[in-house]
C-alpha cells in the first residue's frame, strides 16, 4: 500500500472518525507528548545511591542573563550494581530523573553516567549519534525559554546538534513547528526528521551547511513518525499509524526509499512502531503492538525470516537499537506503559533471546538509547 498524498481519501476519513482511539495510540507508540504550554518547576529529585558525575559538561558558551537554572549537581540516573561485564562503547539516551528529559551518556564498559545537558525548564529528547561518532543530534523545545529573548508562543520542539561532550550546541531547525526524531544520513551531511509543519507528520530532510530543507513525504495518511534511515541511505524505516483494528488505528513500520519518494509497509502485517536498522542494512528490530505488554522482534528482509527478540509477560519493551558490531540491541523496559510507567535500559544478546540485562535502575524514565558507531 504506498502513501496517499491526499487529505480526503477514504483512510483519511476513517482517521477522523476514529479520532480518540489514534490519538491514545499514538501517545502509546511515542510515549511522550509534542507539545507543553507551560513550564512549572521541575519535581524534586528524590535521595539515590548513584554516584556523583565525575565532571560537569561545559555550556557552549557563556550562559545569558535569563537562563532557566541548571540542575547540574542533582542526582543523575543511577547504573545497576555490579554492572554488567563485557560491554563496550557509549550509549546516549534521555532520562526525566531530575524533572523534564535531558540527555546523558553511559559508559558500557564502566557504567559510568554522564550528564550532557542540564537546564531544567525545557525539554532535550531523542538523542542520535553522528555516524563518525562526533556529534549527537537531538530535538528540544529550548528556543522558548533560553536567552534573553525567548521565543513567544507554544513551545516546539526544534532540532538541535552538540559535540559528543555535550559541548557546542548549535540548532539546526527554526519552523515553528515540532521537528523531532533525528536519524543522519550516511555521510554525516544531513538529518532526517519527522515533523508536524502543516501535516500531522511528515518526513522531512535538512542539511547541515546552509539549512536547506527537503520535504519527504507529503500528507502522510496516518503521519510518519520515528524514521531510521538505512546503513547505505538508500531507504528510510519509520511509523505510520495504517492499521486499522476494530475501533483504532495502530502503527505500521514503512519503508520510504529514497530513490523513488514511494513507501509501502514492511513485509510484517501487524502494528508494529519504533524501527531500527541493523550496521548490516538487512535486518531490522521493531516494537511489536500486537498484544499487551509490547515486545521485540527482528526481521530479516533478506530471509523474510522473523526472531522474537524479547517478549515479557511482565514488562513493555521499546526503543531498540543496535551495537555497532550488529550482535547486541539496548532498548528499555518498564513494568508499566504511562500509568506506573519506569523505564529501565537494558541490553540483549541476540543469540540469546529473552535472556536480557538492564543497565540502569531507580526512579526516572531512561528511554531511546543509542549506541555510538565506532569511529
Amino acid at each position: 500500500m504506498r502513501s496517499s498524498s491526499s487529505p480526503s481519501s477514504p483512510l483519511t476519513t476513517l482517521l477522523i472518525a476514529g479520532t480518540i482511539g489514534g490519538v491514545l495510540l499514538a501517545a502509546g507508540c511515542r510515549g511522550e507528548s509534542t507539545r507543553e504550554s507551560a513550564a512549572p518547576a521541575a519535581s524534586p529529585s528524590p535521595a539515590t545511591s548513584a554516584p556523583p558525575a565525575t565532571s560537569t559538561t561545559p555550556a557552549a558558551s557563556a550562559a545569558p542573563a535569563g537562563t532557566p537554572p541548571s540542575n547540574a549537581d542533582a542526582p543523575l540516573p543511577a547504573a545497576v550494581r555490579p554492572f554488567p561485564a563485557g560491554l563496550t562503547g557509549h550509549l546516549v539516551f534521555q532520562s526525566d530523573r531530575e524533572g523534564r528529559p535531558k540527555i546523558y551518556r553511559i559508559d558500557l564498559a564502566t557504567g559510568e553516567v554522564r550528564r550532557l545537558t542540564s537546564n531544567t525548564n525545557y525539554r532535550d529528547e531523542n538523542p542520535r549519534w553522528s555516524p563518525d561518532g562526533s556529534q549527537i543530534a537531538f530535538a528540544s523545545n529550548r528556543a522558548h525559554y533560553e536567552g534573553t529573548s525567548p521565543e513567544p508562543g507554544e513551545p516546539d520542539f526544534d532540532l538541535y546538534v552538540m559535540n559528543a561532550d555535550g559541548s557546542n550546541v548549535r540548532r539546526v531547525t527554526t519552523d515553528p513547528a515540532n521537528e523531532r526524531d533525528p536519524s543522519w544520513m550516511p555521510d554525516g551531511k544531513s538529518i532526517v526528521y519527522s515533523g508536524d509543519g502543516g501535516s500531522r507528520g511528515d518526513l522531512y530532510r535538512v542539511w547541515l551547511d546552509g539549512g536547506k530543507v527537503d520535504r519527504l513525504t507529503r500528507h502522510f495518511v496516518g503521519r510518519a513518525i520515528m524514521p531510521t534511515v538505512s546503513p547505505d541511505g538508500q531507504r528510510i524505516a519509520f511509523g505510520g499509524q495504517t492499521l486499522h483494528r476494530g475501533a483504532f488505528w495502530l502503527y505500521q513500520v514503512h519503508l520510504f526509499e529514497m530513490a523513488t519518494a514511494e513507501s509501502a509497509p514492511l513485509e510484517r502485517g501487524g502494528g508494529a512502531c519504533w524501527p531500527a536498522w541493523a550496521p548490516d542494512g538487512r535486518r531490522l528490530a521493531y516494537v511489536l503492538l500486537d498484544k499487551e505488554p509490547s515486545a521485540l522482534e527482528v526481521l530479516d528482509r533478506t530471509t523474510k525470516q522473523r526472531q522474537p527478540l524479547i517478549a515479557d509477560a511482565k514488562f513493555w519493551s521499546y526503543y531498540p537499537d543496535w551495537s555497532p558490531d550488529g550482535t547486541r540491541v539496548a532498548f528499555s523496559i518498564s513494568p508499566e506503559h504511562h500509568d506506573g510507567e519506569n523505564w529501565d535500559l537494558a541490553v540483549i544478546d541476540i543469540t540469546r533471546p529473552g535472556q536480557y540485562v538492564r543497565l540502569t535502575t531507580g526512579p526516572g524514565n531512561d528511554r531511546l538509547p543509542d549506541w555510538r558507531p565506532r569511529s
